[in-house]
Order: structure tokens, then C-alpha cells, then sequence
């Protein structure tokens, strides 16, 4: 123990000879550790995982990060915010990337507090890059993919094994979050901000919960070298980079083509504020805005060529200018009709995921393109896509996308079609709605379920009417192992199903402020609804208990409003009221209205468990029909009211009856019940009636009292019948409804 306070006392005066120099300077560490393990050096420490695996390296002052190993290390600063301190802090550091990561990831850089919680963090993304073989550094606030809303890229393609300067800065009090900067001379020159806030906290207040105590790096996909890690108070504290000869870490490739035909030349180079000037045969190239376009930038398209020529680039900054190596494109004027030199190739694609062709010709040019497509199982042959004039082709998989398809390329010297590509759409696999619950979340706020996956399901439509919406196709669905909504709005709003067709929706699915929510409307494809049949029986309902979906007022969905929301449920002997207050109901229901009622199990008390039933009167437009509501009475107390358990936010059940006759205000006919003896086991029968449900009571006594075993049976059509298994005593028994 005493050796290693020693050695971090040591580690911290070695650090403190530049804090002399630069009085808000936080931290400076250029990493000049013996090769091998950081870790051991008494400032870096192992802040994942929490059994360290003792491989986080440094070699040649350099900081090596990789997917080999799995250390990610942090530093402590004294740049907790407090009395005088300041509300900006900014780092800096080099980077080299000598291998690039195979798949976008999570940060290999960040800021983090003095409980770990991580801020500013920095990304390298590949998917996004313009300048092929190349990177980019992305800023985010606290989202932990470089594909989360709010991460913003810098602007600028970054080459491999060239050394970069990275500077990023974090706004602990103001709310305005993580700033990032590539190889920058002034706080002025460009930058990007990261956006994103993460857990519903308010943008400002989050972040002002959010000082900086300590710098982190990640070991991360491919293989980066990170060198001379700073922190200060200013800009200009961490800003070490001082202008150099531009490196240039890609250098434009030449080709051989054909007259006519178009190319693009890359190039990126190191440098702070670098600019670019591309050459032919030495001579400097101006944009005509036709065929040469960017002759100042370090991407240079070149359209219709004519002549051989050499290509090179000039990049310049504050310390002078380098010239590229000579790309040499070589241009075959003979007439040439065209080839194909990559062929469309057949695929099978998921119904509602994109499918995308591609082709290439070459050949004299200029050279155009025309995809044809004949439907599978047809003869009527193949006819031009509308707009299709591109060398590939991308669309959304719908059942009428199977198919055949080629593409025809025409250039100078006359026209050749493709290979014919095959696509056959099939749908994604049939899942349960209960499947799906798995995926609700309880965020007050509408999030895609499953990295809005395809879910492919199959319901009974128990709702009648556009539920919650006079203008969107709205309705509930439920099979076998839960329920869900519905949203068609943008679909077709005048082909909502009737109750009891057996439909197959086939879409992405939300959690809709905690209501799972299939949504039809965020894919085009056609065919994404569809009726399988008709006046199927609708399943039973679930008896609700009022007590505990209350409880799930004052709290988030727990496992019983997750497990029955969406589906039948049954309220017995409730009373009604307009208020949460106990307000008397008065008049008849509405026109295409909504109105909210409040049922409890008993005549109102003050604190009695309550919830809120919301009845919509809009048209059922498929039918033209009403719901059955208008100009009705609102009824006081009910025997038994039928209704779809919606979600109002994560804290709220509500039941949702769609028809007046949910409304069961006539009491029950009495009925009577029969018992037979089965090896021991009393089964009681009695005439059940559709819709209705039931419950059965048993007593030691003929005068009671009576306790509940099962309450709310429901069946739909068959005869009543319950078997009591735990008959360990003689039994009285009493059904009634509900």
C-alpha cells in the first residue's frame, strides 16, 4: 500500500510542472510511460470492467486502443465545477487510426463525473464517410451508439495512419453539452455540437447535474493510437497543434475508361485549415459546374470525359503545400457498346424491408440506365419503372415486388440489358402479441420497439369504431396471448376492420407512452392490414381488478397492467360517475365526442380506487354505422361494462368500451346450475350466454358467507362450467353474473 501512494504522489508531480505554465490547465499527460501496461503507472486506472483484465497499453507514448483488449481507463482532473470554477471544460488529444473498425460502435472517448456517469463522448463512425477507406469523429452528449439521434459528425473524412489533433469540450452548467473540433487553429474554426439527451431529463437541468471529474478512454473496434491527453479551462489551453506541412493520407487512384463516361477522385490530407487545388497535366483546374465539380475540394467529380490526362492535388495550410502522387486516367475513345461489369442478383426479402439492386456498365458513354419489372406469376411481360433510371434500384418490399426485374444500359455506342434478378417478398415471421409485450417500456414518451424490427402478428379486432381518433383508423386486436393497438391513421383511414375479423398486421411497433402500438403508417408498403375473415367469436374478457389497476395510477405499469393492457377486460357492478370526485352523471352520450367516466366498485367515497373509462362516439367509417351511443343515456351504475384496456401514459389504465352495449344496465336473468360428481371432483354446469361472464362462490353454509373462487368466466358460445380441485371439504356452491 505504502508503494503505491508513493507512486501517485509521484505520478501527480510529474504533472504539475505544466500546471506552473499554464495556470488553467487541468491535466496534460503526453503519455511517456515505460511500453506495456497503463495501469500500473498510478494516474490511468481501469474504470471497466470492474475485475480489470489488465491490458490497456501504451506503446511509444502512445495509448493503444483495440478490439483485442477490453480495459477502458480514466484519469482524474481537478475540474469539478464549483465556487470560481469555470462552466466550460475542454479537452484535447491526438488520434491515429491505423485500423479501421469493422461496425459502428459505441465511444472509445468521455468526460465523466465523480459517480462514472458518462458525458461527451466521442465516436469513430466508417458508415458515413465520403472519401472511400476513410473515418469520421462523431460528438454525442450521452448516447452510447454513434446511430442515436443527437450525434453529430464532424464534417470531414479522416485517412488512416495519419496523426490528427481532437478537441472537445463540455458545458457543465449552461446546457449547451459536448462541442467537437478536428484539427482546429481558433475556437472559431468549424465545429459540431452533440445534441442528445437521455431518461426524459429536462435538457438543461440534466446537464447541469453533470461536473467533470475524470477523462476516459475505450478499448474499441479496429486499432487506434490516442497521444497527449489535455484538459483546461479554455480553448487555447488544450490547444497544442501548431501548423505543419499537410500529410496527404489518401491519394487520388487513376482508371482506365471509357469516352463519355464520368469519374471521381479522392483525396484527404492532415493539415489545419488545409484547402485543395486539383491539376491536369499540371495545370489547375476551374469548376464549370458541368463537367468539373470541385476542383477545390478533395472530392473531384469529372463528367463526360474526352482525354487521357494526369491528375494530381495540391493541399495547402498555414506551412505550405504538398503535392499528391500522379493519378493517371487512361481514356479508350474507340466505340465501345456497353457491358455489364456487376449483374443485379436474385434475393428473398422480408415483406416491409428494402430491397435494393444494383448494376454497373461500362462502355462509351454517357451511359444511362432503365429498369424493367415483370410480376411473378404473370405473363403479361416486363414494362419500364416509372423513374427507375439509375444503376440500382431501391424500394420497399411489398407482396406486389415479387418479381422479376433487369436493367437496360444505353451509352455512345448503343444499349445492353442486364441478367434478369429475381425478388421474391415474402412476410417476416408470425409472432404472438404477447411476444411483443416483452419490448413496452414505461418512458412517457413514444420509443420503437426492438430497433423497430418488422413484427408480423395475427388478431381479433375487439373494438368497433376509430378508437381515441375521429380521423385515424384506430383499433384493438388481440389473440390468444394479449392485446395491442392498432394505429392505421396514414394508412387508410376510411378501412378500419370490423369487429371480429381476424386480421394480419404486418408493421414496426411502439411503445406508445407505455401502450403497445403497432403503426402501419411509418412504412409504405401496401398490404400491411389485411382481413383474413370475419364474425369470429371475440376472446373473454379479463375481469379487471379496479384496486390494482388504481394502483397503478400513483405508479409505473407493473406486470399486470403490461400483461392485460390491451385486451377485454370486464368491470362488474360499478358505479358511475363524472368525476374522480364523485360528480353525478346527467344527459346522454355525445356525437363524435369523447367523454370520460369514473367507475368504482362501490356507491363514492373519498379515496376509494377508481379508474377513468373513456367512451369515444366516433363513426366506425367501413360501415358508416354509429357505435350505438349517440343520444343514449350515460348510465349510472352497470352490472357488468365490456371494454379494450387502453394505456393513457405508463401510470394510467383505461378501459375503452366501444359500443353501448358494453354498457350492461338490465340485470342478469336468473338461471339455474347443475353439479355432478367426477372421482371426487364436484363440476358445476349452467346455460351460458354470449358476451356475458360469470362467477362462482362457495360457502360451508346454505346462509354463507360466501367467498369468490372464480370471478368473471367467460364463454363465448359454450355452456358454463367450472371443476373445484380443491374440494377438502363439503361445499355449497352459488353462480351468479357477472
Amino acid at each position: 500500500m505504502k508503494n503505491k501512494i508513493a507512486k501517485i504522489l509521484f505520478a501527480i508531480s510529474v504533472i504539475a510542472a505544466p500546471l506552473a505554465a499554464r495556470a488553467d490547465l487541468l491535466f496534460s499527460d503526453g503519455l511517456n510511460y515505460p511500453n506495456g501496461l497503463i495501469e500500473t503507472d498510478g494516474l490511468w486506472y481501469c474504470y471497466s470492467p470492474a475485475s480489470p483484465d489488465q491490458d490497456a497499453l501504451v506503446n511509444n507514448d502512445l495509448l493503444i486502443l483495440n478490439s483485442a483488449n477490453h480495459d477502458a481507463v480514466a484519469a482524474p482532473t481537478n475540474g469539478i465545477v464549483n465556487s470560481g470554477a469555470p462552466d466550460v471544460v475542454y479537452a484535447s488529444f491526438t488520434i491515429n487510426v491505423s485500423q479501421l473498425p469493422s461496425v459502428n460502435g459505441g465511444f472509445f472517448c468521455d468526460f465523466m463525473d465523480p459517480t462514472n456517469n458518462t458525458v461527451a463522448h466521442v465516436f469513430i463512425d466508417t458508415k458515413n464517410t465520403v472519401v472511400p477507406g476513410t473515418y469520421r469523429l462523431g460528438i454525442g452528449n450521452f448516447a452510447s451508439s454513434i446511430t442515436a439521434a443527437g450525434v453529430t459528425n464532424f464534417p470531414m473524412d479522416l485517412a488512416t495512419d495519419i496523426t490528427y489533433q481532437v478537441v472537445f469540450s463540455w458545458d457543465e452548467v449552461n446546457g449547451y453539452g459536448a462541442t467537437l473540433w478536428v484539427n482546429p487553429s481558433l475556437a472559431t474554426d468549424q465545429y459540431v455540437y452533440g445534441t442528445d439527451v437521455t431518461n426524459n431529463q429536462p435538457f438543461g437541468l440534466y446537464l447541469q447535474t453533470m461536473p467533470v471529474s475524470t477523462i476516459g478512454f475505450s478499448q474499441y473496434g479496429g486499432v487506434q493510437a490516442i497521444g497527449n491527453v489535455m484538459i483546461g479551462n479554455q480553448f487555447g489551453d488544450v490547444m497544442t497543434n501548431v501548423a505543419q506541412l499537410p500529410v496527404i493520407g489518401v491519394q487520388p487512384l487513376g482508371a482506365t475508361n471509357y469516352a463519355g463516361n464520368n469519374l471521381t477522385l479522392y483525396t484527404a490530407a492532415s493539415g489545419m485549415d488545409v484547402t485543395y487545388q486539383w491539376l491536369a497535366n499540371n495545370v489547375p483546374l476551374s469548376d464549370n459546374g458541368t463537367t468539373i465539380v470541385g476542383s477545390g475540394a478533395n472530392i473531384l467529380n469529372l463528367t463526360n470525359l474526352q482525354a487521357s490526362a494526369n491528375y494530381s492535388v495540391v493541399a495547402t495550410d498555414a506551412a505550405g503545400s504538398v503535392t499528391s502522387a500522379v493519378a493517371v486516367v487512361s481514356i479508350n475513345i474507340n466505340p465501345t457498346p456497353p457491358f455489364f461489369t456487376v449483374q443485379p442478383q436474385s434475393q428473398t426479402n422480408s415483406l416491409l424491408s428494402s430491397v435494393t439492386l444494383t448494376a454497373a456498365a461500362n462502355g462509351t458513354g454517357p451511359m444511362t440506365y432503365q429498369w424493367y419489372f415483370e410480376p411473378a406469376g404473370t405473363s403479361s411481360g416486363f414494362t419500364a419503372l416509372s423513374g427507375a433510371t439509375s444503376p440500382t434500384l431501391t424500394f420497399t418490399a411489398g407482396y406486389g415486388n415479387s418479381g422479376s426485374y433487369y436493367v437496360t444500359a444505353t451509352g455512345g455506342a448503343g444499349s445492353f440489358n442486364s441478367a434478369t434478378a429475381n425478388v421474391l417478398v415474402i412476410p417476416p415471421p408470425l409472432v404472438t402479441i404477447g411476444y411483443m409485450h416483452q419490448f413496452i417500456t414505461n418512458l412517457n414518451s413514444n420509443v420503437a420497439i426492438n430497433n423497430n424490427q418488422i413484427f408480423n402478428v395475427e388478431g381479433v379486432v375487439t373494438s368497433i369504431g376509430q378508437i381515441e381518433s375521429a380521423s385515424s383508423s384506430e383499433f384493438f386486436i388481440q389473440d390468444g396471448t394479449g392485446g395491442c393497438l392498432v394505429y392505421a391513421g396514414g394508412y387508410n383511414v376510411t378501412n378500419t376492420p370490423p369487429v371480429g375479423a381476424l386480421v394480419n398486421v404486418i408493421s414496426p411497433a411502439e411503445s406508445y407512452y407505455g401502450e403497445l402500438e403497432m403503426d402501419p403508417t411509418t412504412t409504405a408498403a401496401t398490404n400491411k392490414v389485411q382481413i383474413l375473415s370475419t364474425n369470429n367469436p371475440l376472446p373473454a374478457p379479463i375481469p379487471l381488478n379496479i384496486a390494482a389497476a388504481y394502483s397503478q395510477n400513483e405508479s409505473t405499469q407493473g406486470t399486470y397492467g403490461c400483461s392485460n393492457q390491451c385486451s377485454l377486460v370486464t368491470l362488474t357492478n360499478v358505479y358511475l360517475y363524472s368525476s374522480k370526485t364523485g360528480a353525478a352523471v346527467s344527459g346522454n352520450f355525445p356525437t363524435n365526442k369523447y367523454i370520460g367516466l369514473y367507475a368504482f366498485q362501490q356507491p363514492y367515497s373519498a379515496g376509494a380506487p377508481y379508474v377513468e373509462v373513456y367512451v369515444y362516439t366516433y363513426t366506425n367509417a367501413v360501415n358508416q354505422l354509429n357505435t350505438n351511443y349517440w343520444g343514449k343515456p350515460i348510465p349510472s351504475f352497470c352490472y357488468e361494462i365490456t371494454a379494450a384496456l387502453g394505456v393513457y401514459n405508463p401510470t394510467t389504465a383505461e378501459p375503452y368500451p366501444s359500443r353501448y352495449a358494453d354498457f350492461v344496465t338490465t340485470k342478469p336473468a336468473s338461471f339455474s346450475t347443475s353439479m355432478k360428481m367426477t372421482n371426487g371432483v364436484p363440476t358445476l354446469t349452467w346455460p351460458a350466454v354470449i358476451g356475458q361472464t360469470y362467477s362462482v362462490y362457495t360457502a360451508t353454509s346454505v346462509v354463507g358467507p360466501w367467498t369468490p373462487q372464480a370471478f368473471g368466466l367467460g364463454y363465448y358460445p359454450s355452456v358454463g362450467a367450472y371443476a373445484d380441485t380443491n374440494a377438502a371439504s363439503p361445499k355449497f356452491y352459488q353462480v351468479s353474473t357477472p
